[in-house]
Protein backbone atom coordinates (compact mmCIF):
# COMPACT_ATOMS: atom_id res chain seq x y z
CA UNK A 1 0.00 0.00 0.00
CA UNK A 2 1.42 3.41 -0.91
CA UNK A 3 2.50 5.82 1.76
CA UNK A 4 -0.26 8.20 2.93
CA UNK A 5 1.40 11.23 1.34
CA UNK A 6 1.74 9.43 -2.00
CA UNK A 7 -1.98 8.56 -1.91
CA UNK A 8 -2.89 12.18 -1.21
CA UNK A 9 -0.88 13.33 -4.24
CA UNK A 10 -2.46 10.88 -6.69
CA UNK A 11 -4.83 12.10 -9.36
CA UNK A 12 -8.34 10.65 -9.18
CA UNK A 13 -7.51 8.29 -12.05
CA UNK A 14 -4.33 7.10 -10.32
CA UNK A 15 -6.23 6.66 -7.07
CA UNK A 16 -8.99 4.53 -8.62
CA UNK A 17 -6.40 2.48 -10.51
CA UNK A 18 -4.52 1.94 -7.24
CA UNK A 19 -7.69 0.75 -5.52
CA UNK A 20 -8.44 -1.65 -8.36
CA UNK A 21 -4.92 -2.96 -8.96
CA UNK A 22 -3.27 -3.10 -5.55
CA UNK A 23 -5.46 -4.79 -2.96
CA UNK A 24 -4.59 -7.53 -0.56
CA UNK A 25 -7.95 -9.00 -1.63
CA UNK A 26 -6.91 -9.18 -5.28
CA UNK A 27 -9.59 -8.99 -7.94
CA UNK A 28 -12.31 -8.78 -5.27
CA UNK A 29 -11.44 -5.08 -5.02
CA UNK A 30 -12.32 -4.69 -8.70
CA UNK A 31 -15.66 -6.43 -8.19
CA UNK A 32 -16.34 -4.13 -5.23
CA UNK A 33 -15.63 -0.97 -7.26
CA UNK A 34 -17.77 -2.12 -10.20
CA UNK A 35 -20.64 -3.08 -7.87
CA UNK A 36 -20.42 0.31 -6.13
CA UNK A 37 -20.47 2.11 -9.50
CA UNK A 38 -23.46 0.08 -10.64
CA UNK A 39 -25.47 0.68 -7.47
CA UNK A 40 -24.77 4.40 -7.34
CA UNK A 41 -25.30 4.94 -11.07
CA UNK A 42 -28.66 3.14 -10.91
CA UNK A 43 -29.82 5.19 -7.94
CA UNK A 44 -28.77 8.57 -9.33
CA UNK A 45 -29.89 7.84 -12.91
CA UNK A 46 -33.41 7.24 -11.60
CA UNK A 47 -33.46 10.37 -9.41
CA UNK A 48 -35.36 13.56 -10.04
CA UNK A 49 -32.74 16.01 -11.37
CA UNK A 50 -34.28 18.88 -9.38
CA UNK A 51 -33.71 16.88 -6.18
CA UNK A 52 -30.02 16.61 -7.08
CA UNK A 53 -29.46 20.35 -7.56
CA UNK A 54 -26.91 21.98 -5.25
CA UNK A 55 -25.34 25.44 -5.38
CA UNK A 56 -22.30 24.05 -7.17
CA UNK A 57 -23.87 21.27 -9.22
CA UNK A 58 -26.71 21.06 -11.70
CA UNK A 59 -28.91 18.06 -10.98
CA UNK A 60 -29.43 17.47 -14.72
CA UNK A 61 -25.69 17.05 -15.18
CA UNK A 62 -25.39 14.71 -12.18
CA UNK A 63 -28.26 12.52 -13.41
CA UNK A 64 -26.89 12.68 -16.96
CA UNK A 65 -23.46 11.45 -15.96
CA UNK A 66 -25.07 8.66 -13.93
CA UNK A 67 -27.08 7.60 -16.98
CA UNK A 68 -23.93 7.67 -19.14
CA UNK A 69 -22.01 5.53 -16.66
CA UNK A 70 -24.97 3.16 -16.23
CA UNK A 71 -25.11 2.70 -20.02
CA UNK A 72 -21.39 1.94 -20.27
CA UNK A 73 -21.66 -0.55 -17.40
CA UNK A 74 -24.63 -2.26 -19.09
CA UNK A 75 -22.67 -2.56 -22.35
CA UNK A 76 -19.72 -4.09 -20.52
CA UNK A 77 -21.48 -6.26 -17.91
CA UNK A 78 -25.13 -6.51 -18.95
CA UNK A 79 -28.12 -4.99 -17.18
CA UNK A 80 -27.68 -4.53 -13.44
CA UNK A 81 -29.81 -6.66 -11.13
CA UNK A 82 -29.78 -5.55 -7.52
CA UNK A 83 -29.56 -8.36 -4.98
CA UNK A 84 -31.05 -6.44 -2.12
Amino acid sequence: MPHEQAVQQMTNVEFVADIMEFSRYGALAQAFVIEALQRHAERIAAANPKAMDTPGLCGNAWVGVAQEIRTKLAIKYGEYESNG
